[in-house]
């Protein structure tokens, strides 16, 4: 199936999945896909083969053929799109797009959680973290500079906090509690075990011990609740940062977000707002693309993970 008329792709590169959205020049939903991860961090190369494969596969959910991907325009938003060799190397791509415009992702997720307003921020919390904002159309990044530097309060870290608490306790240097023994039981009780897991592993890998934390905190596991404590201390930083900076008006965003939402210092709370759109519109608005209208009462009747789903 061809198309004679100009479509709209919007991709949001994160670091657990690459996810697109096709719509009409009018705005109209036409298709959607999901692939691997897209961060940059993992080679150019290999970021533009899941644009690429998510794009096809988007196509595909509409109904259309690759040959449609030369009246497509593209706008793409990929994690840890900050060092500017990257960027230029993105832009350089002999890509199969009618045009195509790149970013970060935590841009895209901005442009889409204000319905591409000049003014407001957002505070991504998921396998990774990151706070951006715009101010009169001028970007401000907080944090965001990758697994090993950075991604504080997000789902990954807390994973790794987790697993070194309960290696410690195991060693006797920290006192034992049932989330600490259930995730050495993971590993057989054997440290030697989690070591070479831990030396292979990915940051998506670690995140899944993050929600695992989350899960233990409901049932009360005194090193569950520390850590999802010092988890939401961390988050209010950022949001505190982002407000330093002129944005007072914050939307969280994130598979991790809802979990860490009630763990936000009181004062911080005020600076949240909901979500309008997600980060594919984000990259959709980005790529020259419109939007639907939003539907009365669009956040009420909509559950979190879809509210703030991203990354």
């Amino acid at each position: 199936m061809a198309s004679s008329e100009t479509l709209y792709m919007g991709i949001d590169g994160g670091g657990s999945n690459c996810r697109g959205r096709l719509r009409s020049g009018d705005g109209s939903l036409l298709g959607e896909a999901i692939s691997g991860p897209a961060q940059t961090s993992q080679g150019i190369m290999a970021a533009q083969e899941q644009v690429a494969r998510v794009a096809r596969e988007t196509l595909k959910d509409a109904g259309f053929g690759a040959e449609v991907l030369e009246t497509t325009h593209v706008g793409i938003g990929l994690a840890e799109l900050h060092i500017s060799a990257d960027k230029e190397a993105f832009r350089n791509w002999e890509h199969p797009f009618a045009s195509l415009r790149v970013s970060s992702d935590a841009h895209i997720a901005c442009l889409g959680g204000h319905a591409g307003a000049r003014d407001g921020g957002i505070l991504i919390l998921g396998t990774g973290s990151c706070g951006y904002g715009l101010v009169k159309g001028h970007s401000v990044n907080v944090g965001g500079w990758g697994f090993d530097l950075s991604d504080m309060a997000s789902a990954a870290q807390v994973g790794v906090l987790a697993l070194r608490y309960a290696i410690a306790a195991l060693d006797g240097i920290y006192e034992v509690s049932t989330m600490t023994d259930h995730i050495m039981a993971m590993f057989g009780d054997s440290q030697e075990e989690m070591a070479l897991w831990a030396s292979r592993a990915t940051p998506p890998d670690f995140a899944g011990y993050g929600h695992l934390v989350v899960r233990f905190a409901e049932k009360e596991d005194p090193v569950a609740l520390k850590l999802m404590s010092d988890c939401g201390t961390q988050a209010s930083a950022m949001l505190r940062a982002l407000a330093w900076r002129g944005i007072n008006q914050i939307a969280l965003m994130g598979s991790f977000a809802e979990a860490v939402e009630p763990w936000l210092e009181a004062e911080t709370t005020s600076l949240i707002v909901p979500r309008l759109y997600d980060a594919r519109d984000g990259a959709i608005l980005m790529a020259g693309g419109t939007l639907p209208p939003l539907q009365p009462n669009h956040e009420q009747d909509m559950g979190y993970k879809e509210r703030y789903g991203h990354g």
